[in-house]
């Protein structure tokens, strides 16, 4: 059966309209099979029928898209937001498997980058961090199949869409910016590296706003570079055209256009030209077989998970008979995309200067040491004066109240503290009135206290109200920032009944998570309310604005 439910005279475009029609004739179709097995369904469906028209009434354009997405709920796992999409448009299908946080690391929002890639502008199906191989999976098994739909229809696939010119200091146009310092927060016996950024930026035109973040280019290291070159069997001098993001496209070297590509990804394109090239090349003395057997391999190879989990130089050691020519290289491989930091200074109190806390990432995996581009960029490799092409990525409501008297709890472990740093200096600067409260956490007191002497500095002069702290490794039983929460309950909850607002900001995949139940906890507890009132509590909080994550 199929249903008309939602009028054309009702406030939503052509795909609001046709979602709303699945959504409701799926609820629909669920009552009809009811029926069929003796229920009664026809007053529901009356219901539901006369709900329509009156959906939309009183929302803003802006709500009724909200509204059609009903899968933007980071709660919601996976397989449930991939349910909700389903029949849907193909960029709203790729929208459903980000992880919904809007957390802008990916250079983009959960709906601006599915759209990127369903107009064909952006190649990389890996930028959801959040979101981790996982959704990369789903996303190239979309793509993948809409790709096969379009050839079996004889249409086109989509082709990029060139941007239009976009203001100085944004994503799609950076400006230069200089690094004035990177010194190590941590001390000595620690496990860490993380690093105070400071970068200067006089003469750029960049200004920011607390709780914005930075957007900087990385470049890879010579060393790696120089591996893959070997393992591709090729010559670092090979002259190539490489497109920049000028558009311009000067002839290079292969070693200087490879420190501006992505080595972590293996691209579609680099396995296709793969193949191809096993497929061209002459066959003698019995080398049909053989590279039959490598075609299959390296087809087997895209099917697998290797795909998502290995970088380019594992791919060229793994098929060393690979005859790529450089250019062949350099055009199969994507443009490093930016790397997004909380910026952790407020600039009326630092007019020319942007600050960071970056912590330095060097990962072994299968016996190899991987480094974070941008943070051994930043680490290692860039000495004072250096440039660097920077941007502001503005946030999503991440920031101080509007209201200085209004109570501010901040949750930020290890490098999540830089936003609240920018908090705070911003607050002291206001010469605000309101309560200020930081649980901040790490692995060792002694060595991982960052930014001790400055937090310190502001709980004595009365600026930070409360400082909970929680060091995982200085005792035998591992003590966390959630655990924190749970022993200061009763206050936490009355700063909340207060009109506090409550931030958080860092890792999306535990932290956060364990966060947000010890804060439903705490809730239920101390407001004597059940879980489902807890969790609605914080829905409403989320609503007004007062819960405010910022995890990647």
């Amino acid at each position: 059966m199929t249903y008309q439910i939602v009028p054309e005279s009702a406030p939503f475009n052509g795909e609001q309209r046709a979602w709303l029609n699945g959504f409701l004739a799926g609820v629909l179709g669920v009552l009809d099979q009811q029926s069929a097995q003796g229920g009664s369904s026809t007053a529901l469906a009356a219901a539901a029928t006369q709900l329509a028209p009156s959906l939309g009434a009183g929302l803003t354009s802006e709500q009724a898209a909200e509204e059609s997405f009903p899968w933007h709920d980071p709660s919601l796992s996976l397989t449930d937001r991939m349910k909700l999409a389903e029949g849907m448009p193909k960029e709203l299908r790729l929208m459903a498997a980000m992880a919904q946080l809007n957390c802008g690391s990916c250079g983009y929002l959960c709906k601006s980058y599915s759209e990127a890639i369903a107009n064909g502008s952006e190649k990389n199906l890996t930028l959801c961090s959040p979101g981790g191989g996982d959704t990369a999976k789903v996303l190239r098994s979309l793509v993948k199949e809409s790709t096969s739909q379009s050839h079996a229809n004889g249409n086109d696939v989509a082709k990029p869409v060139k941007p239009t010119q976009a203001a100085p200091g944004t994503r799609d146009n950076p400006v230069q910016v200089q690094l004035i310092a990177s010194d190590k927060l941590n001390g000595p016996g620690s496990a860490k590296d993380t690093r105070h950024v400071a970068i200067d930026l006089a003469g750029s035109g960049l200004s920011y706003r607390v709780g914005d973040a930075l957007g900087l280019w990385p470049t890879n290291c010579d060393e790696l570079v120089a591996k893959v070159i070997a393992a591709a069997k090729l010559d670092a001098s090979a002259k190539v055209s490489s497109v920049g993001e000028d558009g311009q496209t000067p002839i290079v070297t292969m070693a200087d256009s490879l420190l501006e590509k992505c080595l972590r990804t293996i691209t579609p394109e680099l396995l296709e030209v793969a193949i191809e090239s096993v497929r061209a090349r002459p066959k003698k003395n019995g080398a049909v077989a053989q590279d039959a057997e490598w075609i299959a391999s390296l087809e087997a190879f895209g099917e697998s998970e290797d795909l998502l989990e290995w970088d380019v130089l594992e791919f060229f050691e793994a098929f060393p008979t690979l005859c790529l020519s450089a250019q062949q290289i350099i055009d199969a491989l994507n443009a490093h995309r930016p790397r997004l930091y909380s910026i952790a200074s407020s600039q009326a109190l630092h007019p020319t200067q942007v600050h960071l806390t970056v912590g330095r990432v060097v990962n072994e995996v299968r016996k190899r040491h991987r480094k974070g581009v941008a943070s051994t960029m930043l680490a290692d490799r860039l000495q004072p004066n250096s440039s660097l092409r920077a941007f502001i990525q503005p946030s999503h409501g991440f920031t101080i109240p509007s209201d200085p008297k209004a109570p501010m709890i901040m949750v930020g472990p290890g490098t999540g503290i830089a936003p609240f740093i920018a908090f705070l200096q911003q607050r002291q600067v206001d010469n605000a009135t309101g309560r200020n409260w930081l649980f901040f956490g790490d692995q060792k007191s002694a060595s991982d206290f960052l930014y001790r002497e400055q937090l310190e500095c502001w709980q004595k002069g009365g600026l930070l109200t409360k400082l909970d702290l929680a060091f995982s490794r200085d005792d035998a039983s591992k003590v966390y920032v959630q655990h924190r929460m749970l022993e200061q309950g009763a206050e936490l909850f009355a700063w909340l009944e207060s009109g506090g607002y409550f931030f958080v900001c860092g890792d999306a995949s535990r932290m956060a998570v364990d966060v947000d139940k010890a804060l439903q906890e705490v809730i239920a507890v101390h407001g004597k309310k059940t879980a489902t009132e807890a969790k609605q509590y914080l829905v409403a909080m989320t609503k007004a604005k007062r819960y405010v994550r910022d995890v990647y």
